[in-house]
């Protein structure tokens, strides 16, 4: 069997181009989580940084960036990342479970609206 003398594993790729990949907004809390849990590349603290993992990393950088968490103050944004136990997975999944509850929806261009906009109920009255 011919060995590709070029091959690349995750360890020889930039964490730059690896955190634009996590942060790309495709990814949920629980796809971070079994990241982080398979590979080391997104395992514990090799970057030297104050986050658990890389996957941690792009998980609160993915909150910085949500509306829910923007409209907090910082001292709840702090007191919902104290809450969560300074895991930002769970923030993360806590303000998407937010808007998944919610009439708001989220645009393709990441921006929120409200479901019930054009003036009509969508739900059921009885």
């Amino acid at each position: 069997m011919a060995e590709t003398p070029n091959s690349i594993s995750f360890d020889d790729l930039p964490t730059h181009l690896i955190l634009e990949v996590l942060i790309s907004g495709r990814l949920s809390a629980i796809d971070l989580v079994n990241i982080e849990l398979t590979s080391k590349v997104f395992g514990w603290n090799k970057h030297g940084s104050d986050f658990k993992s890389l996957a941690d990393y792009a998980a609160s950088r993915l909150c910085s960036l949500h509306p829910v968490f923007l409209g907090l103050s910082s001292s709840n944004q702090k007191a919902l990342v104290a809450r969560c136990e300074g895991n930002w997975k769970r923030v993360l999944r806590f303000l998407k479970s937010i808007v998944e509850s919610s009439d708001m929806v989220e645009t393709p261009r990441g921006k929120s609206a409200d479901a019930n906009s054009n003036g009509r109920e969508t739900r059921n009255s009885k």
